[in-house]
């Protein structure tokens, strides 16, 4: 993470913590640029207790192809030193690389900019 003209630089994979009233945890999120929302697997959701529900959307999963609806709920997201209290979706993520997707809910707040660039690994 570098900052670059008063905004935070991310890469496509970002450090983030996630707080809710069980507690928080530090993940690594996919930094998702065609997502509205900002997505917690089910399973961190437990942990931290994520809840309840505060309404269900329906989306069109890209994975699935097909319209999913997915409970939504008040979540704690801090990224690049800037905490965020918005609502997020809830999904079974159990087969992806990463547990949290954030999507363009906290993206277009313009506090970031993207590098694509991969991190190389050491020799």
């Amino acid at each position: 993470m570098h900052a670059w003209d008063g905004r935070k630089v991310v890469r496509l994979v970002a450090r983030i913590m996630v707080k809710g009233p069980g507690g928080e945890e530090t993940v690594r999120a996919k930094i998702d640029t065609g997502a509205d929302r900002t997505t917690i697997d089910k399973v961190l959701a437990e942990r931290l207790k994520l809840g309840p529900a505060l309404s269900r959307v329906t989306i069109k999963a890209s994975a699935a192809g097909q319209r999913v609806e997915r409970p939504v709920v008040n979540a704690s997201i801090t990224i690049a030193g800037k905490t965020y209290d918005l609502k997020v979706g809830i999904a079974d993520r159990s087969q992806m690389r990463y547990a949290v997707i954030i999507g363009r809910d906290i993206l277009r707040s313009g506090d970031f900019l993207i590098d694509p660039s991969r991190i190389k690994k050491p020799a």
